[in-house]
């Protein structure tokens, strides 16, 4: 069993106004991983409207962020 001290920190990246796509990139480029991925309202271009982590806050590594998108 780990300690606290052995678990490892990333910061969130604020995520609004990207792509589904981006988004992704953005969260294994920080250690993170995508969640789920909701989609509201009419089909076409999709940007991230909402994320489950708050942006800039401090996560462990591998910590799941779940999307909401929608047509921007």
């Amino acid at each position: 069993m780990g300690t606290l001290s052995s678990i490892r920190l990333t910061r969130v990246p604020n995520l609004a106004g990207k792509t589904p796509a981006e988004a992704s990139a953005a969260l294994r480029a920080a250690g993170l991983e995508l969640g789920v991925v909701r989609e509201i309202g009419p089909a076409g271009a999709m940007i991230v409207l909402e994320q489950s982590t708050l942006a800039l806050t401090v996560a462990p590594v591998g910590t799941r962020v779940n999307l909401l998108v929608g047509r921007c």
